[in-house]
């Protein structure tokens, strides 16, 4: 079975292809201002691991993050610890990195900050602005959202719906829904100077300058939690699209479920976000890869702490169970050679089509526990039971929760 991916763009399962010699990934990073949290770790653990069954499968994958140094909470925190804003942002990306690290995602190729793309940013924003799809106000500039009529094909809204969309308030703005692509600021703040005077790039322009700039006017996979769908992709998609006239921006679109906590969203006014390097105390990398890997990447996941147990006591099963494989006293037992070689063929075959299946890691997740459990009743010699563990080895490295 081939792979099929869904992709919101067109709200069905694809064929999936390269269109190149390697696989172009950008997936949204973080805005740097606290400590990151398992609502991020849902989202960067599911593409790692959709990274490494890429990987898996013989693509070659170009794994692009960019990190968000340049917002208004990243401001306004710093004014009031009266930091420099991004030495303040790049404490918090140290931090960030360092969590990923630890949770075992090695797979992003690079990590671009925001700020160091502000030349490209102005330069995308003045294109917009002379070929008429934007326009400067006394606070900034602004997307005219009605020079494009393709806006809302992602998070499928219509033109009436979007009318009611009040982002950004501004009294400037031509339009409600219109968005900002460079605000005006004070020289007491962070800020650029410009064409259009001193000030800071609009979010979505930030990760259009990113992207852009290293994977062209079009590419593979666009990446990101579900929320960021409308207004953050959406934006992404009319920016790029009205700049260049190249259509699609993105060929495929894949979004992460949210994450819950106990059944309801995690906040900071709910007092229930649990920081990564908290849940690392209590929880092993593997055992929280093998939680997140329980749920398909497009379903929202309950994080519980009864959840968390049941996964912590089935990865010590299935390792167990792989300890008894390995550690059983050797036997030169011909059927059971044939045996193994017949239940890897047929795992893998499993897990293959899990995973082609728009990444079906609860699935294929299932194939790998059966297959410990199932190996762990042979008696092998010492050549059969090294090809069986590498084997297993190999599909359960695509969830990382390899001990």
């Amino acid at each position: 079975m081939p792979l099929n991916v869904y992709n919101t763009l067109s709200r069905r399962k694809e064929p999936f292809t390269a269109s190149g010699g390697e696989v172009k990934l950008f997936v949204c990073g973080p805005t740097v201002y606290d400590y990151a949290h398992l609502g991020h770790a849902r989202t960067y653990l599911a593409f790692d691991m959709i990274t490494r069954f890429l990987n898996f499968s013989g693509y070659k994958v170009r794994y692009l993050m960019n990190i968000t140094d340049v917002a208004e909470r990243i401001v306004e925190r710093a004014q009031e610890l009266k930091l420099d804003p991004l030495e303040f942002a790049h404490q918090y990306e140290a931090a960030f990195l360092e969590d990923m690290r630890s949770l075992g995602i090695y797979n992003v190729d690079q990590y671009e900050r925001a700020s160091e793309y502000i030349p490209q940013m102005i330069e995308q924003v003045a294109g917009l602005v002379d070929n008429g799809s934007a326009y400067e106000t006394e606070t900034g500039v602004y997307f005219e959202v009605g020079k494009f009529p393709k806006f809302g094909k992602l998070s499928r809204q219509n033109h009436e719906e979007l009318g009611l969309k009040r982002l950004e308030l501004c009294s400037s703005k031509h339009n409600p829904e219109d968005f900002s692509l460079w605000r005006k600021y004070d020289q007491s703040v962070l800020g650029w100077e410009s064409p259009w005077g001193f000030g800071r790039p609009g979010w979505h322009i930030e990760d259009t300058a990113v992207s852009m700039n290293h994977f062209g006017e079009t590419y593979d996979v666009h990446g990101g939690a579900s929320e960021l769908i409308f207004p953050h992709h959406e934006s992404e998609i009319a920016q790029a699209e009205a700049l260049t006239g190249k259509i699609p921006f993105v060929r495929f679109w894949l979004h992460t479920g949210l994450l819950n906590v106990e059944g309801r969203k995690m906040s900071k006014s709910l007092g229930n976000v649990i920081q990564i390097r908290e849940a690392l105390k209590r929880y092993t990398p593997q055992e929280l890869r093998f939680y997140f890997a329980s749920f398909h990447y497009r379903q929202p996941v309950v994080l519980s702490e009864a959840g968390l147990r049941r996964s912590k006591r089935e990865l010590a099963a299935m390792n167990k169970a792989l300890r008894a494989f390995k550690e059983a006293k050797p036997t030169g037992n011909l059927r059971d050679q044939k045996r193994l070689q017949h239940l890897l063929n047929q795992s893998e075959i499993g897990f293959r089509r899990k995973m082609n299946d728009d990444f079906d890691t609860p699935g294929a997740l299932k194939v790998v526990k059966a297959l410990a459990q199932n190996m762990r009743r042979l008696k092998l010699g010492k050549e059969a039971k090294r090809k069986g563990e590498n084997a297993f080895r190999k599909m359960a490295d695509v969830f990382g929760i390899w001990p």
